[in-house]
């Protein structure tokens, strides 16, 4: 019978988030609060452990977040995400193509290290109206813009905090790499099947524009030296009276600092290993937060070096004020680990469970494959509402190993990050192109489905 009540709370709680009758922030410490009620957990087990235990369990995971964000802050206020996504535009020349791929690139590259509503607004606003304006379509802009940021989060730490919390991050950067290549792949072939180049357009051709990108990474260090030495001799020279202000330009080696977070957590897993610090390696997190300590006074050294306190200490205030909400939603996620681990819940409810959820590999994963699309409009299998509470239980029963359910739940999030209609940035791209939500589902779905699918189709073939 305590089985029956926690599983029915499972229900009713994602049928009201479904409902957008409870928002999740509220929903998933409810939900813990119910399943101690429905386990007769006492009151001060609940208090100690699931209250405030709980709320403080992915502490790891909102310290990646808090310093993600403030890295997002510094490279807008540095100008560094502008100017990316305006040097691609001018490169692209008015190929529909070249446009729709470089602005695609710039897209991801700067989703690296950003995230948020503010993010998508602040380079959707530049990139959208240059695509329209080569003749792409609003709904085919629209899609090649969300497949874009997703394909940027994934190799963005900030954007894997519910995982790292849940299954730790060491599990949790083994997948980086492949997501993003997968992802990429797909946002590719939606670039090459529904943008069509014109013989006749003008502007730099594709192989030209590889060839500018190779040229860049050879003079790397050249540029990184150069910008070093200007600022620095920028700082030592005293500010100018003159009312007339220079323009500000940005050094292409300040253009770098998106991919340094990423860089920084592959050189320290080489360097060191991820793992215990007692055994000399260094913990996945730690070498996150270090990546956007770096990159962000890398970013602010090579652009505004006399305001470096400034700029780190405003975007850190900044930043905090973006993720709040999301820290509060991990709150609640490290609640409901927290009761749902409980030895007092777990010998009611893993036996229950165990007669549900197939144990064969590929029943599994199939299992996964069909019901995917319930991650859309904050179902069951949303990992930031009721999936992670899903996700909690098949690591609580041992079916699956932790690198199989990681994998797993990034396959689903596919559909969700792309293409549910429920996503404020999704809701915001149809408003500003005046493509309805519900047509975007349709137009990503085929290929953010077809992630997924690759994706566990990776998971079993690698992971188990």
């Amino acid at each position: 019978m305590t089985g029956i009540l926690i599983l029915g709370g499972f229900f009713v709680f994602a049928g009201l988030m479904i409902a957008k009758k409870l928002p999740t922030i509220l929903a998933l410490p409810l939900l813990a609060a119910w399943i101690a009620l429905a386990a007769q957990m006492p009151l001060t087990v609940y208090l100690n452990n699931i209250l405030v235990g709980g709320a403080m369990k992915l502490g790891t995971a909102m310290s990646v977040v808090i310093f993600g964000a403030m890295f997002a802050r510094v490279i807008v206020q540095t100008g560094i995400s502008t100017t990316i996504i305006k040097k691609a535009a001018e490169l692209a020349g008015d190929k529909p193509r070249s446009i729709a791929l470089l602005l695609s690139l710039a897209t991801i590259f700067v989703f690296l290290g950003m995230s948020g509503l503010g993010a998508v607004i602040m380079v959707g606003s530049i990139v959208l109206p240059i695509m329209m304006s080569a003749g792409i379509t609003p709904a085919v802009a629209s899609t090649i813009f969300l497949l874009s940021i997703q394909t940027g989060l994934l190799a963005n730490a900030a954007n894997y905090g519910t995982y790292i919390g849940i299954f730790g991050g060491e599990v949790t950067t083994n997948f980086y790499l492949p997501a993003f290549i997968i992802s990429f792949a797909f946002t590719l072939l939606c670039i090459f099947i529904n943008v069509r180049q014109q013989v006749a357009d003008e502007g730099t051709s594709l192989f030209a524009i590889l060839g500018i990108l190779v040229r860049g990474v050879i003079r790397l260090p050249v540029s990184i030296c150069t910008a070093l030495y200007t600022q620095g001799k920028k700082a030592l020279q005293p500010r100018a009276t003159s009312l007339v202000q220079r323009k500000h330009t940005i050094s292409a080696a300040a253009l770098l600092a998106p991919l340094l977070p990423l860089v920084t957590v592959y050189l320290c897993k080489i360097a060191f290993d991820f793992g215990a610090a007692a055994q000399g390696h260094i913990d996945p997190v730690a070498a996150a937060v270090m990546g956007f300590f770096v990159a962000s006074f890398y970013a602010i050294g090579l652009t505004k070096p006399s305001q470096m306190v400034n700029v780190f200490a405003g975007s850190l205030v900044e930043g905090i004020k973006d993720v709040a909400g999301v820290i509060f939603l991990f709150m609640g996620i490290g609640m409901l680990l927290a009761v749902v681990m409980n030895p007092a819940v777990a010998q009611v409810l893993n036996p229950l469970l165990v007669q549900i959820i197939p144990t064969n590999h590929w029943a599994l994963l199939a299992f996964f494959a069909v019901l995917a699309p319930t991650a859309l409009y904050r179902g069951p299998l949303n990992m930031f509402g009721m999936g992670a509470g899903i996700a909690v239980l098949l690591h609580s029963l041992g079916i699956m190993p932790p690198a199989v359910i990681v994998g797993t739940f990034l396959a689903v999030g596919y559909i969700q990050g792309a293409s549910d209609p429920t996503n404020s940035h999704n809701s915001w791209i149809g408003g500003f192109t005046k493509v309805d939500t519900t047509e975007l589902l349709y137009r990503t779905l085929p290929y953010s489905w077809s992630m997924c699918l690759v994706m566990l189709l990776y998971v079993a073939l690698s992971q188990w």
